[in-house]
């Protein structure tokens, strides 16, 4: 139970605060509160970075899941062969992975990482510049 929840309250956290964040800058912005809307910016990076943490958290335990599934299936075809199994006899049925489809999975566990740096890096820029220059692109627009 308590480890469910560690796995997901900094989730959790991550996207109230997104939320917050998103909520907060349109308010300010719309009603033209310049510090106000400056201050969300450093809950856009306090967000950013706790999503992004999250998500390569969970992308990094998936891969390491596998790995360790390939490593056991690796350990039982060396058993074969150590007690004199030669490679050709071993049966194709009764293991449980394809090599080349957790390679495939490995690729998308990739490219999904990648997706979320792109995404995270934009809304860290975004909110950073936020953050430091908010109320003065408000004064800038008023």
């Amino acid at each position: 139970m308590i480890a469910h929840l560690c796995t997901r309250l900094p989730r959790a956290v991550a996207v109230i605060g997104l939320a917050l964040y998103i909520l907060g800058t349109t308010i300010s912005l719309a009603s033209g509160h310049p510090e106000i809307f400056q201050r969300f910016g450093a809950l856009g990076v306090a967000a950013a970075i706790l999503f992004f943490t999250d998500r390569l958290t969970q992308i990094e335990l998936t891969r390491q899941r596998a790995v360790e599934a390939m490593l056991h299936e690796y350990g039982l075809r060396f058993e074969a062969i150590a007690s004199g199994t030669k490679p050709e006899d071993l049966p194709n049925e009764g293991y449980t992975l394809d090599f080349l489809d957790e390679e495939s999975a490995f690729t998308r566990l990739r490219r999904k990482a990648e997706a979320i740096n792109s995404g995270n890096t934009a809304l860290l820029s975004v909110a950073t510049l936020q953050w430091g220059f908010g109320d003065l692109a408000i004064e800038a627009m008023s």
